[in-house]
């Protein structure tokens, strides 16, 4: 009984760490209409500079307000790609991805260990066993609220505007490219807290981590669209979801090293049972 309830606690840490991935996938690709690959520079981006900056002693709250930074700048470069060079969204975030993995290598190297304090152990000692869900929980609600709350003011529905009816936004004599580069920055800035919080988690850094994990945002958006098309917790709860269908493997004991081929194809179910659900 106790390590069922280690697996699901398990299963909800890494699902909310997650869940600010496919909130960025989410404010790409249903708020802006954006493909944003650069998502998976952003997350490792987000990883590398927190375990570079710890290592060097600096707070992990600095740490991880850094990430979020770096994660930023990624979408600012992604947006600039498209909208100054005319690259499609594709190719923008593929150049970002690229370049950015080069960084990460002179940053963080191919991998890296965290023998220091993080997020994680700022609590007393008596909740050490539920640190990592009480600190995710708290960040999980208050980062939500306000990302919640931001879009619904004047420059949320702006943002909502440039995937819908950017003529709009250019009737109200505002820039379509400037909203647009907002969103990324926004969607990068979310993958790069997850990166972060993955590393603050897990305790290292490796390169490959961020591999797949534009897949993981998708999987998770179309699982949490069950519930809800709009930005929310239910976001969370997909990624939830996707993280106990990936612990379901290991209860079956499928080889891991079919997990992308396993995600790949749940992809591919979920949206075609999308197809054959009423639209709302």
């Amino acid at each position: 009984m106790i390590e069922l309830v280690e697996i699901a606690q398990g299963i909800v840490e890494r699902g909310i760490i997650f869940g600010f991935v496919v909130a960025g996938v989410h404010l790409s690709s249903r708020l802006i209409n954006f493909d944003n690959v650069a998502v998976e520079g952003a997350f490792g981006i987000g990883g590398a500079l927190t375990a570079l900056l710890i290592s060097w002693g600096l707070n992990p709250w600095i740490a991880l307000a850094a990430a979020a930074v770096a994660g930023g700048l990624s979408g600012v470069v992604t947006g600039l790609l498209h909208t100054r060079l005319q690259l499609n969204t594709l190719i923008s975030g593929i150049v970002v991805t690229t370049g950015l993995f080069s960084i990460i290598l002179v940053i963080a190297g191919s991998n890296m260990t965290l023998g220091k304090e993080t997020i994680f152990s700022s609590l007393p000692l008596a909740l050490a066993p539920y640190q990592p869900l009480l600190v995710l929980g708290v960040l999980c609600i208050l980062l939500f609220s306000l990302m919640s709350w931001f879009l619904k003011t004047e420059v949320g529905f702006l943002l909502h505007a440039v995937g819908d009816t950017p003529q709009m936004v250019t009737n109200v004599g505002k820039s379509v490219e400037g909203y647009l580069v907002l969103g990324l920055v926004l969607s990068n800035m979310l993958a790069a807290i997850s990166g972060a919080l993955f590393v603050h988690y897990a305790r290292y850094f490796s390169i490959w981590t961020g591999v797949g994990v534009l897949i993981i945002g998708l999987a998770g958006m179309i699982l949490a669209q069950v519930l809800s098309t709009n930005f929310g917790i239910a976001l969370v709860l997909g990624s939830i979801a996707y993280q106990a269908l990936i612990a379901l493997t290991f209860e079956l004991q499928l080889n891991q090293d079919w997990n992308k081929l396993v995600t790949a194809t749940l992809i591919v179910v979920l949206l075609g049972i999308k197809q054959w659900l009423p639209r709302k």
